[in-house]
């Protein structure tokens, strides 16, 4: 009977455990426990709670709303460095012998007579095929330098393409002008022989520049960089020097070449064009 009291008491102390750490469970799962979610609460957007100090922001009236400025585009010139590579492509698969044997001339001058002598130069399609590349990438140098210096001109609101177009279309009709100057000019000096061969220079010249500046230009059309600007204009302004130097030199080896002709073509066709491109440029960067 003893024994059978006992048992009954140890069994009543293990419901009365049960029971407590029953309740405790209930009250561990409660709704405020980390076993249910916990509504968020946002911070204050201003107010001394948030920021430290009175901090309160109200939207202006009467003013309009700033579009953002959209970059002009550049497809099109996919289609100009493509025109300038397919170019070259064709000079240097079709023409390899000529092409290479024109830009020998630009080390030395024998090479320059020897082309010159071999005759058909302006009657040949990679001397113009070349020279389209040339027209191609220093017009886009020219319209990627107003772009990059964000220039307030008169045709700003001309579309990109179309004022590369005029571009090109400048040069095309400068260098034309150019070959009837010289023309008109050895007619009057008796100087046919001797411009023909100066002005194989300046082709020469101005091919060679088209192809070691395009990297440069292709690239900043790409990825625009000042540091690629920078670079394609001083190998412009070096080759241009060397051409005008180098075409000297070439007029006072000649000795049917008027000298006072060659000084009337170096001031008003070759170094006039650099002096007013020079006042041009200075005018706007200083004002």
């Amino acid at each position: 009977m003893l024994c059978f009291l006992v048992a009954f008491s140890i069994t009543d102390a293990c419901f009365a455990v049960s029971a407590t750490a029953s309740d405790s469970i209930q009250a561990t799962l409660a709704p405020d426990s980390v076993f249910f979610p916990l509504p968020e609460v946002s911070p204050p957007v201003s107010g001394d709670s948030f920021f430290g100090t009175p901090h309160h922001l109200q939207a202006s009236e009467g003013m309009e709303a700033l579009e953002r400025a959209e970059p002009f585009p550049r497809d099109w010139m996919i289609w100009i460095m493509a025109a300038g590579l397919i170019a070259v492509a064709m000079s240097r698969y079709y023409f390899p012998t000529r092409v290479k044997n024109i830009f020998r001339a630009v080390i030395g001058l024998r090479l320059l007579y020897l082309l010159h002598k071999e005759g058909g130069f302006f009657r040949e399609t990679p001397t113009y095929l070349l020279y389209v590349n040339f027209l191609l990438v220093i017009s886009l140098l020219i319209f990627q330098t107003l772009r990059a210096t964000r220039a307030s001109l008169p045709w700003d609101e001309i579309h990109p393409a179309a004022l590369y177009g005029g571009i090109l279309l400048f040069f095309l009709l400068f260098y034309l002008l150019k070959f009837l100057l010289m023309g008109v000019l050895a007619w009057v000096f008796h100087t046919r022989k001797a411009s023909m061969l100066y002005f194989t220079n300046l082709f020469v010249m101005n091919q060679f520049t088209g192809l070691l500046v395009m990297p440069l230009v292709f690239y900043h059309a790409v990825i625009p960089s000042a540091t690629s600007l920078y670079a394609a204009w001083v190998m412009v302004i070096l080759l241009t020097v060397y051409k005008v130097i180098r075409g000297g030199i070439l007029g006072h080896t000649i000795s049917d070449f008027s000298v006072y002709y060659l000084f009337l073509y170096l001031c008003g066709v070759e170094l006039a064009p650099l002096l007013i491109i020079g006042k041009a440029a200075s005018v706007y960067l200083f004002n």
